[in-house]
């Protein structure tokens, strides 16, 4: 359920990017904001943003500047605009003239007025979009090539899908579309080497990884044997495995994978399988656990809505959710001696996700005991 209304949400909010695509929402909204198109408004901006894939919420948060508050004032100024255009004066609300001009006149004039102080203003509103500061570097060539290159492989990693079952490959390809996670991830810096994905459902993020080129080899574990199927015959290079026992025996790994996978176990099982994942990790290893931020209030909120609905109607088949602070987490990890970074993941959704980004050093390292307990992979993921 989760992953069908993100993939919608993304639909709407468009491709994210450069200056330009937002100015050019802005300026598609106020266009046909100055429309006298009442009831219509929304299915333009539909029309035009999602096949060119713009930014449909903010055009038509834009489109809304013929509110009720400001469409009377808009409508007079289009008619004075068109007037001016089409005679060369503006008009006079009069008797005499409403008689001399009549209905149709005035139609002519609210159409060409509406066009003309439509296209003025989204020129202006497109310009200041565009003058606005940008907090992501998302201008520079490098990151139009590195997005170009994710984008291709996340192609490619929904095209594996394509003959799975009907309902998996709507799942992958909403999750592939939508979950911030898959560009976050790609971001990170360096290889992944040897990856491990511990409920790894049905193995989507392990095999853009290595459609990315970023992964050596991918061994992904799962309690959902239906789920693991469907990763199989999407990745048949990787190693696919069921799992749903409290304790197993793992590969070694250069980055483990633990992305929404903790929060369906009790809190003692969650630490057991943070400290043994951190045991397991070479040095120079990282493992990324991706987990709903508890602290976050509404959005914290948001998304436990969505994963009780997950469960109930079947997409997860997880136990009872356990969820805890982001902070909680990191201390834990920081006792088992890596070093952590917390990034938001819920970047263009309404959920209050973090990536937590955990890696070893020297000393870490050194004082790290060596018996850490198997590691726990009783858990299932979407």
């Amino acid at each position: 359920m989760k992953g069908y209304l993100l993939g919608l949400w993304r639909r709407m909010r468009g491709t994210p990017g450069s200056r330009v695509r937002t100015g050019l929402a802005v300026g598609v909204g106020l266009f046909i904001g100055c429309q006298p198109l009442y009831g219509l408004h929304l299915v333009l901006v539909l029309s035009i943003c999602i096949p060119c894939k713009l930014d449909a919420v903010v055009a038509y948060l834009c489109a809304n500047i013929s509110n009720p508050l400001v469409a009377p004032f808009l409508i007079v100024a289009e008619i004075e605009a068109g007037s001016l255009l089409m005679t060369g004066q503006l008009a006079a609300f009069s008797l005499e003239q409403a008689r001399a001009t009549g209905a149709l006149g005035f139609a002519e004039q609210l159409v060409v007025g509406a066009l003309s102080l439509g296209a003025a203003l989204a020129l202006i509103g497109f310009s200041i979009a565009w003058l606005l500061p940008r907090s992501r570097a998302s201008e520079t060539p490098e990151s139009d090539t590195e997005s170009v290159l994710l984008e291709s492989a996340l192609l490619r990693t929904r095209n594996r899908y394509a003959k799975a079952p009907r309902g998996d490959r709507y799942y992958v390809a909403g999750k592939l579309a939508v979950d911030p996670i898959f560009p976050l991830v790609a971001s990170l810096s360096g290889d992944f080497g040897a990856v491990l994905d511990l409920g790894c459902g049905r193995g989507q993020l392990g095999l853009l990884l290595l459609e990315l080129g970023r992964a050596r080899s991918l061994v992904g574990v799962d309690a959902d044997a239906r789920k693991v199927e469907v990763a199989r015959a999407a990745g048949p290079e990787a190693d696919f495995r069921v799992g749903d026992a409290a304790y197993a025996e793992l590969p070694g790994a250069d980055t483990i994978l633990l992305v929404d996978v903790l929060h369906y176990l009790p809190r003692e099982e969650q630490d057991a399988l943070l400290r043994a994942t951190a045991a397991r990790l070479p040095h120079g290893g990282r493992l990324l656990v991706r987990e709903l931020d508890a602290e976050l209030g509404a959005r914290s909120g948001v998304t436990r809505s969505f994963e009780w609905i997950s469960r109930k109607t079947g997409l997860n088949r997880g136990r009872a959710t356990h969820y805890r602070a982001a902070r909680e987490l990191t201390r834990v990890l920081e006792r088992a001696g890596l070093s952590c970074s917390v990034h938001g993941a819920s970047e263009r959704t309404p959920f209050g996700n973090v990536l937590i980004v955990a890696g070893g050093s020297p000393t870490a390292k050194l004082e790290r005991s060596a018996s850490a307990p198997s590691t726990l992979i009783n858990a299932v993921k979407a």
